[in-house]
């Protein structure tokens, strides 16, 4: 593609060119004719000089001054006699001359121009006397050359000149203007950062004092909208819930990680449509819902994440335009709420629990009061079993209503008094007092304690947790098993591990068994004692010294309970 400056150049040096050729061409023609007129005004006076001469038969003159002098060519016929005709030419070369050039005139004084031959020729008639003269002329062709010489000799110094000046064109308004374009490039493509070097041209001036004001506007506006983005980016990616941004296109705009880590099993995301993004089915109708009515949608939603059910809250919210007339993008927001499901599943649980637990001794003793209120306390035998039967449900009454509040305070965790413990030396004291109920049952302890484990904990209640675990050890094994206890330092971590050989645990039962009033095997636990918040307590009491336990079991081959608490140094 040729460059403007080219385009420039070739554009006024042909236009100077034209101009210089037709110039050159007006003024040869005009000093041409000027001259014609004249030589011929010339010719023609002295023509008649000739003839007024030729009258005279005074050719002696007419030699002297017009052959030689004015260089003529005479021929002075009068009739068809020839009176004058200069030495060395014939009539005949006169008519012929005479007549290539006036052929078909009948003026009484012809005259032409011969350009080709250098000649200027006229012919004068006057009554019975024609005069032809022919004079050799070559000064209109000198002077033309020398006009054009002078015309090309300035067209060869305009060109270098008219150069230099397409030049300064160039520099002082082509090269800023395409400065400006090649930065207008740039900032279409999202180069903000671009400058244009102010000019010292009025012209350009203005324009390249608003392209840098333009470029300055630009680049705060895109920091500031660049800004604003991270800011939402950071927010949408730091709250807990799943959030999907999507524009009137259908769009993705922004998935925060929440919801690729639950709704996305790595589709592409960016531009996508979120039909392709989103699997979940309600949610996608929720979302065709709140577009075909531009109002806000909830419904909670259930939804599998790799083997665990979890529940969401789901809003799908349409942005409107200020004046409400189009959808302009879709905000889906689905919060966790599976937490929530599972504690209000609890507190049903725990409530229909208790009230379960209450009710069975709170009928048993109400039972027997009345039988005993009917006549029964008459029988001394009967009245002592009846008292006997409503002391242990009392008593199963209290022991269960300590248990509660002992839960609750452990959940206060506000009244702990942690101490550095012997963590082997509180195990083995733990064994010491569960020994007697194993010795019923021919139960046997394997002990495999390490030395100087030290842990942060509160001395009672982690002899509690010992107690229960090694409780409930003893009392779901056979008789004549065995009961292992080890205590050992792992990396920072000072572990116990309660193995017995007992009945098991099944595996969808493993995350249950923490929970409250939740029993395995709810008659044995009943018939021994249990109110089924045990392993609730020992949970909550591991939680508080920031620690963890967990269970790993086989039915029909036993259980290991396992708890980690952090090694205490100083």
């Amino acid at each position: 593609m040729i460059s403007f400056q080219r385009k420039l150049l070739i554009m006024l040096t042909t236009m100077i060119v034209v101009s210089f050729l037709l110039v050159g061409m007006f003024i040869t023609t005009s000093i041409s004719n000027d001259m014609k007129v004249s030589m011929k005004r010339t010719m023609a006076q002295d023509a008649k000089i000739i003839q007024s001469l030729a009258e005279h038969q005074d050719f002696n003159m007419i030699a002297a001054t017009f052959d030689d002098e004015r260089s003529y060519q005479i021929l002075v016929m009068e009739g068809n006699k020839p009176l004058y005709v200069t030495q060395g030419f014939s009539p005949e070369y006169f008519e012929t001359a005479l007549s290539r050039y006036t052929a078909g005139e009948s003026e009484a004084n012809e005259f032409r121009y011969d350009s080709e031959d250098k000649q200027s020729i006229l012919k004068m008639t006057k009554k019975d006397t024609v005069i032809y003269l022919i004079q050799e002329n070559r000064i209109l062709t000198i002077l033309n050359r020398s006009i054009w010489k002078y015309i090309g000799l300035m067209l060869l110094i305009m060109l270098p000149i008219l150069y230099f000046i397409v030049r300064y064109i160039n520099k002082s308004y082509i090269q800023p203007i395409k400065e400006v374009t090649y930065a207008s490039k740039l900032l279409a493509n999202g180069n903000y950062k671009v400058r244009v070097p102010e000019s010292n041209v009025t012209e350009t001036k203005d324009l390249f004092i608003s392209m840098n004001i333009l470029a300055r506007t630009l680049q705060d506006f895109m920091n500031e909208q660049k800004l604003q983005r991270n800011r939402l980016e950071t927010t949408l990616q730091n709250i807990p819930s799943a959030t999907l941004l999507v524009n009137s296109y259908g769009e993705v705009v922004i998935a925060n990680e929440t919801f690729l880590n639950f709704f996305n099993r790595g589709n592409k995301i960016k531009k996508a449509h979120y039909d392709t993004v989103i699997e979940h089915k309600d949610v996608k109708r929720m979302i065709k819902e709140a577009i075909a009515t531009e109002k806000p949608i909830n419904e909670t939603i259930e939804h599998n994440v790799n083997v665990h059910k979890k529940y969401f809250d789901a809003a799908v919210v349409p942005v409107l335009s200020k004046k409400r007339k189009r959808i302009e993008g879709i905000v889906i927001v689905l919060h966790d709420i599976t937490q929530l499901k599972i504690l209000e599943q609890m507190r049903k649980d725990f409530v229909a629990n208790v009230s379960h637990e209450l009710k069975t001794p709170i009928t048993s003793i109400k039972g027997f009061t009345e039988t005993l209120l009917d006549g029964a306390k008459e029988d001394k035998d009967t009245l002592e079993m009846f008292l006997d039967i409503i002391l242990k449900e009392s008593n199963r009454i209290q022991v269960l209503v300590s248990e509660l509040l002992e839960l609750s305070k452990i959940e206060q965790a506000n009244h702990f008094n942690m101490v550095k413990v012997n963590l082997p030396q509180k195990v083995f004291n733990s064994v010491e007092v569960v020994y007697p109920l194993a010795e019923k049952k021919n139960i046997k302890f394997n002990l495999e304690l390490e030395k100087n484990l030290f842990v942060l904990a509160e001395p009672s209640k982690l002899k509690q947790v010992m107690i229960n675990l090694l409780s409930n050890a003893i009392n779901y094994s056979p008789e004549d098993a065995e009961v292992t206890v080890k205590a050992y330092l792992k990396a920072d971590e000072c572990i116990v591990e309660i193995i017995d050989q007992g009945i098991g645990i099944a595996p969808e039962e493993t995350t249950r068994i923490f929970e409250r009033f939740y029993r395995v095997d709810k008659a044995r636990s009943r018939d021994s004692g249990g109110t089924g918040l045990g392993l609730a307590i020992v949970k909550h009491i591991i939680e508080v010294f920031n620690g963890e336990i967990d269970v790993e079991s086989e039915l029909g081959k036993g259980s290991t309970f396992r708890i980690k608490l952090k090694q205490f140094l100083y």
